[in-house]
């Protein structure tokens, strides 16, 4: 069960600042900054900018071979896009706004097998969030331009409970799950099959999650990380 955090307070405290890191053998990944303007005072601690304004969000319902969708492409939207907006919304008091594009299914190459993760935060296996991600990109890396977004969000269409269909609900990824949450979370980089990248906030939300649960994992990664830490915890 996750805790509830206003979501009013969360847009006001919001930072991000990530240095280099390595991850595994043989692989560097880069870890970069999701906007390292903020000021810091004694009342509230760090606050960014960043979370103001025009927030641009790719959202990318994705499918598996042996699994159907429960939900259409517009109920998706209803939920991923017009009502997440209104949300961030009326909770920043009209200070935040999303402009999202929703794409169309994504059809992943793999089973669920290859993707299913579990539904304990520090037992999540983060190859498999990277793969889920990478292979949505390269699905769409003909079409999109992935510079353009800040944020994405990626809809696995299958319905999960706890280690159910998918595994998890919903989980942010970026920072988060690709390095986990413990110790030294941060932004890295995520590149399609043909090389292109995507360093942003990424967050995943199966076709069932509720609002709330996506608007929660959405400020993980809009709060970004802060001396090593999360700022949304």
């Amino acid at each position: 069960m996750k805790r509830w955090i206003s979501p009013l307070l969360v847009l006001l405290a919001l930072s991000a600042c990530q240095t280099p890191k390595a991850s595994g053998p043989g692989r560097t990944e880069a870890m970069v900054s999701q906007g390292n303007a903020h000021r810091v005072t004694e009342i509230m601690g760090p606050q960014s900018q960043q979370a103001q304004g025009e927030i641009r969000l790719l959202v990318v319902p994705v499918r598996f071979p042996d699994a159907t969708p429960q939900l259409s492409l517009r109920q998706i939207e209803a939920k991923a896009v017009t009502r997440l907006n209104q949300y961030v919304e009326a909770q920043s008091y009209g200070r935040a706004w999303i402009k999202a594009h929703l794409t169309g299914w994504v059809s992943l190459p793999d089973s669920i097998e290859a993707y299913r993760v579990s539904s304990s935060n520090f037992k999540v296996d983060r190859n498999r969030v990277r793969k889920l991600i990478e292979d949505a990109m390269t699905g769409l890396e003909r079409d999109v331009d992935f510079s353009a977004y800040q944020h994405m969000l990626i809809v696995p269409g299958v319905f999960t409970q706890s280690d159910k269909g998918y595994g998890m609900v919903c989980y942010c990824a970026n920072p988060g799950m690709l390095t986990g949450v413990r110790r030294d979370p941060g932004y890295v980089a995520l590149r399609s099959r043909g090389g292109k990248e995507f360093s942003g906030g990424v967050f995943v939300g199966a076709e069932n999650a509720h609002i709330g649960m996506f608007a929660h994992d959405f400020f993980h990664a809009l709060g970004g990380v802060y001396h090593n830490q999360r700022l949304v915890p």
